[in-house]
């Protein structure tokens, strides 16, 4: 089914909060850490996309391997993860007991060095002759303090670690009689990162006081004057002091990272005050200077031979790459600061496909409507009164828009998906044109400022209707055109929590309110009841916390109260039609400071009976806090804000279809729901609520002192969100919004950590958002499985020439390179032949894999065979695609289970799909 086949696939809007960034071994892509998972950006492409491996806490180390197949990713406690970087799939784990600082793999990629503590272990590579396991080398003992880098020399023969001892020593790899490990102690501070040159004649290393040292390595001519075929470092010879160079920085700016390139010769240096300056080695030329800010540089990266610098800086969320020849940027990605509180996607319509005139422009790009079309925009609000517009396709923010001067409350797109409306607590709300990229409408209330809490447009894109958040509780309507208000709603007299319009064309201009009084108020904005004030109210059991329309136009509108229950109202009516009890659904994790396992009931211990009413003791406050509905009306997505889970319910049966954990990171709070006293001292303080930071291995102490006391200075007791949160309430998980994209094959989770994106496997298995980094199109997600179902026959049904049943096999197996392989065997006089011979159940595989060839990314540049395949789908199986796309039980769709299948599968998105690709073309 459609509802199991959702999976994690991209974070959006997540700000960079520490970690090693790393290029890859082409230079094309940027590996960074966001929480406990791995990013992805395609700097060529121009694409993003977050592996779904989770460690277990926030990631401290990545490390790729030199051929690009093997990642290693290590959290901040030590626990490891070796991933396949192709596949996205875990292979290995490992724990290193301890906090690692650095993990290099050797350019044969056969051996792992990984820094612990005052020593380094060196480690056989996991291989499959291994079974992927760790198999210790040796383990190198020598420094008196922690190492903080260690790198690899191009033979892998050799390594060199820098150390807070002040010294950077030189070791083997196995042991040499010709070999002495050395000391080389040149500097007067702690070295913070050390480098072999490309033939090794050369030891490069900086300290933290920005003093760049050389060291040579002069062989010694043997007496008969042969060539020796020992390794370099094992043959006669000495180290001299080549050059040294200062950075000439005040005393404050003090080194936090550096990189080098050794095919360029190039060295970046980054400081705690946001300076980074670019070397040339061996000669200490100083080629580029530049000041990102004030705030400290926690990553520094070289990559695409030297001319792409990758910078990173946790405490502005930023992560930028900078083409240092030319002066631009190719990546400046920033996310919403303490978090995102709503999410959109763009609507897709017919209408859209024309060029039509816009509310403020008179013609788009090609780009933008075709992003559109088929719903692929994502707008998100931030507390830090930010709107930025993201490509659902690519995971890339193209547009930040900044007019709102306090925090985001609520957020849609219009109808025509030409523009964003977005309200504000800042007592405006604002449209931004999506074609210009300007505010081009700016609405306030009549009778002064106030704060909003929510925003809705009709379906014709003429009506703005945004309730206040305090005052008399009213809902103001302006007309979208002039910018005038139209009509000032009063009837609630407590907080209006929701507001949403009817999409039914049979009540156009229906409005219906949800607020804390326990009302659901019914407004039919076109009729003069609603002039004089009246409305419809229905009474709820509880408190209104959110409202959403079924999209088919039922007048059926599901609304959530507290206690995670979820009432469904014919609004035409005014009768329930039906009731979810969500409570024992959510599942909130229990915190950090709560000295008892999570619970959905108040005052009631775990496993303890209720002695009175059954409606004693439930915790109101576990309620679902946002829902939504997908575009066939069959699926309700919900989330509480204090629940890492999301819960999909069936609304035919009403029943809990799936439920999605956002995260499982252990370095948040509400994680866990029982309590552990593993983590916890005698006394029962968790660790996690204790400040461990000078215990944890800081690289620079004293700068993590000052960044703490500056943190501290800004925050305020019993604040949780936004700049005046305090330490504990940074690591809280909350879920604000969530919202299904328009063709329901995508739904977002805006958290306080960045827009969680899930995606469906459609036809071939392939993400809906087709953005994603790792080799989704080849994933294995089979439509059925059976003993004639396999790839031997299929090659076999292909070698016998039976097109057909080769063609038929390969859907059902849903394997991408047969189906491929077949599909270029079929020449074009059978095609007709081939495609009646295709059942309704594949139907939708066949849909998706010719998007997927029409795409110039992916596909072949056959355009004309790809052509005779669509026109012969749509003449053989277009009264069969009709009755799918609508969900009938015919003689051609067969039977009423393969028919809610199809239905699910959602055969008209794919349609409007394959159109888009081909108008494309």
């Amino acid at each position: 089914e459609m509802h199991a086949s959702y999976r994690f696939t991209n974070l959006l809007g997540a700000t960079y909060q520490g970690g090693s960034v790393q290029f890859s071994p082409d230079g094309n892509t940027l590996l960074s850490p966001v929480g406990n998972r791995v990013s992805v950006v395609d700097l060529v492409q121009g694409r993003t996309a977050t592996l779904p491996p989770e460690n277990l806490r926030d990631i401290a180390v990545l490390a790729l391997s030199s051929d690009g197949r093997l990642l290693l990713s290590i959290d901040k406690t030590g626990h490891s993860l070796l991933i396949n970087f192709v596949r996205g799939s875990v292979l290995s784990r490992l724990n290193f007991k301890a906090f690692v600082r650095c993990a290099r793999w050797s350019p044969d990629c056969n051996w792992l060095a990984v820094t612990v503590g005052r020593r380094v272990q060196i480690w056989r590579a996991p291989s499959t002759e291994n079974g992927w396991q760790y198999i210790k080398h040796r383990q190198l003992a020598g420094h008196s303090d922690d190492v903080i880098d260690v790198v690899w020399s191009a033979d892998s023969m050799f390594l060199a670690t820098a150390a807070q001892d002040l010294s950077v020593r030189l070791w083997s790899l196995d042991v040499m009689d010709d070999f002495v490990p050395i000391i080389l102690a040149e500097h007067r501070s702690h070295v913070r990162g050390v480098f072999f040159s490309a033939t090794g004649e050369y030891l490069f290393s900086v300290s933290r006081k920005g003093v760049i040292v050389s060291l040579r390595y002069e062989e010694t001519s043997p007496e008969d004057g042969a060539k020796s075929a020992l390794p370099l470092y094992c043959r006669p010879g000495k180290w001299s002091m080549h050059a040294k160079a200062n950075c000439n920085q005040p005393s404050t700016q003090t080194v936090t990272r550096c990189a080098f390139d050794a095919a360029s010769k190039l060295c970046a240096v980054g400081f705690s005050q946001g300076v980074f300056m670019l070397f040339e080695v061996p000669d200490m030329t100083a080629l580029q200077t530049l000041s990102l800010g004030n705030d400290a540089l926690d990553a520094v990266a070289l990559g695409a031979n030297g001319d792409w610098l990758a910078v990173g800086s946790s405490s502005v969320g930023q992560l930028l790459v900078w083409e240092w020849r030319s002066e631009t940027y190719i990546l400046k990605q920033q996310g919403h600061h303490y978090g995102v509180q709503c999410v959109a996607f763009s609507p897709s319509s017919a209408s859209s496909l024309k060029r039509q005139k816009t509310l403020a422009t008179t013609e788009g790009k090609n780009e933008d409507r075709g992003g559109a079309v088929s719903g692929r925009l994502v707008a998100t609000g931030g507390y830090d009164g930010k709107v930025k517009v993201f490509n659902a396709s690519t995971g890339l923010c193209f547009i930040t828009f900044a007019e709102h001067t306090a925090p985001i409350s609520g957020i849609c797109f219009t109808p025509q998906s030409n523009a964003v409306i977005s309200a504000s607590k800042d007592g405006s709300v604002r449209a931004f044109d999506l074609l210009r990229y300007r505010n081009f409408r700016t609405f306030a209330s009549p009778d002064g400022l106030c704060q909003f809490g929510g925003v809705a447009v009709d379906a014709g894109g003429e009506i703005v209707a945004a309730s206040a958040a305090s005052g008399n509780y009213v809902i103001y309507v302006w007309s979208l055109q002039t910018g005038n208000i139209l009509e000032v709603l009063s009837g609630h007299t407590s907080f209006v929590s929701t507001l949403q319009f009817s999409p039914s064309s049979a009540h156009p201009g229906q409005l219906v309110t949800g607020a804390w009084d326990n009302t659901l108020c019914v407004w039919d904005l076109y009729t003069s009841e609603s002039k004089a004030g009246n409305s419809e109210k229905l009474l709820c059991s509880s408190s209104v916390a959110c409202a959403a329309f079924d999209p088919r136009g039922n007048d059926i509108c599901a609304v959530s109260c507290m206690a995670g229950q979820i009432q469904f109202w014919n609004v035409s009516t005014a009768v329930t039609v039906g009731t979810i009890e969500g409570l024992r659904d959510i599942r909130s994790g229990h915190g950090w400071k709560d000295q008892f396992s999570a619970t959905h009931m108040k005052g009631i211990k775990p496993g303890r009976g209720l002695k009175g009413l059954v409606s004693d003791g439930v915790n109101l406050d576990q309620y679902f806090s946002s829902i939504t509905y997908a575009r066939s009306g069959e699926l309700l997505l919900c989330a509480s804000k204090n629940s890492v889970h999301l819960c999909l319910y069936d609304t035919t049966s009403q029943t809990l279809a799936n439920r999605f954990t956002l995260t499982q990171n252990q370095s948040l709070s509400g994680i866990k729901v029982m309590l552990s006293s593993a983590r916890n001292t005698e006394t029962g303080v968790p660790w996690e609520a204790l400040d461990l930071s000078s215990s944890e291995g800081e690289d620079d102490k004293e700068l993590a002192l000052k960044q703490k006391r500056k943190r501290q200075t800004q925050t305020l007791p019993g604040v949780y969100i936004g700049e005046a949160k305090d330490a504990y309430a940074e690591k809280e998980l909350h879920v604000w919004d969530v919202a299904f994209a328009a063709d329901s094959q995508q739904f977002a989770a805006a958290t306080t950590h960045g827009v969680f994106v899930f995606s469906t496997d459609s036809g071939l298995g392939t993400s809906g958002s087709s953005g994603g980094y790792v080799g989704q199109a080849s994933t294995f997600v089979p439509q059925m499985l059976t003993k004639n179902v396999s790839a031997p026959a299929i090659l076999k049904a292909l070698a016998a020439g039976d097109l057909s049943r080769a063609m038929i096999l390969a859907l059902a197996l849903n394997d991408y390179g047969l189906v491929r392989k077949v599909y270029e065997k079929i020449d074009v006089k059978s095609i007709p032949i081939v495609v009646a011979s295709i059942g309704a159940p594949l139907l939708p595989a066949l849909l998706w894999f010719l998007s997927l060839e029409l795409k110039p990314s992916s596909g072949t540049p056959h355009f004309q065979f790809h052509v005779h395949w669509v026109a012969s789908v749509i003449d053989v199986h277009f009264a069969t695609l009709m009755d799918m796309s609508v969900g009938k039980t015919t003689a051609r769709t067969g039977q009423a289970l393969e028919a809610a299948a199809a239905s699910r599968a959602d055969v008209a998105a794919l349609c409007l799909q394959l159109l888009v690709e081909l108008s494309q073309r």
